[in-house]
């Protein structure tokens, strides 16, 4: 079915009638087998997308953004945020929210957003965010360690940056000289990426910016009830006082 309405409608018309065409969606695959973390729904399966990602068919949750809300919920209280390209799953989630102050921005302009922050260059004060969600963002960034110095300095002491890239074994891969879309598709495995981290790599380069680090390690089974990715690892940057 999901599918079919791909194939059916022009992809504008679907972006603008998301809603109601994932309402619609979504009574197809009511059941008790699954769940959905971010939206509740439950379902007898998940849509299973074209790169193999399990997605909600009623909110569009990516395993990912699954996981993220889990670790997300008990810390919502009372809270400031700042969500860098935010999901439309986890967007109208933390929006519906009344005790906490949730902000969104997007450079590129590919998901919606209150405002256009540049990471190398944050126009925010200092010590400004309790929660910062840098979820895949990092890898699109030419000079990441940059970035993480401006995370680190609106983060307010004691707050979090809750950070995921894709991740690989060994050292940090990157190539400066590797330009073209074809090149990092190549190389990077995505056409607007610039490397790929290892986790080891990653944590180093936020230790530099002056973060303590945390890395939360998941191993599930690939039919979890709430469609988890079957190996995920989650890092937690932490400004402390």
């Amino acid at each position: 079915m999901y599918e079919f309405l791909k194939n059916l409608f022009p992809k504008a018309l679907i972006k603008k009638n998301e809603s109601t065409l994932r309402k619609i969606l979504s009574m197809f695959y009511i059941g008790r087998r699954f769940q959905c973390t971010v939206c509740d729904f439950e379902m007898s399966r998940f849509i299973t997308s074209e790169k193999g990602d399990k997605l909600c068919p009623k909110c569009g949750s990516l395993s990912r953004t699954r996981r993220l809300w889990v670790l997300l919920k008990p810390k919502l209280n009372k809270t400031k945020i700042l969500h860098f390209s935010p999901s439309k799953s986890i967007r109208t989630r933390l929006a519906s929210l009344t005790n906490i102050t949730y902000i969104t921005t997007d450079y590129a302009g590919e998901f919606e957003a209150m405002k256009c922050l540049n990471i190398e260059a944050i126009d925010e004060p200092d010590n400004q965010y309790d929660i910062i969600i840098c979820y895949h963002v990092l890898e699109h960034i030419e000079n990441d360690q940059k970035a993480m110095k401006e995370l680190y300095r609106i983060t307010k002491p004691g707050g979090i940056c809750i950070i995921q890239t894709p991740f690989k074994e060994g050292e940090i891969y990157e190539d400066s000289s590797l330009r073209t879309e074809q090149e990092r598709l190549l190389h990077f495995g995505q056409e607007d990426h610039v490397r790929i981290y290892s986790v080891e790599g990653l944590i180093n380069r936020l230790s530099v910016a002056g973060f303590q680090t945390t890395t939360k390690t998941y191993e599930e089974h690939s039919d979890h009830k709430n469609g988890f990715s079957p190996i995920e690892s989650i890092i937690i940057a932490e400004k402390r006082i």
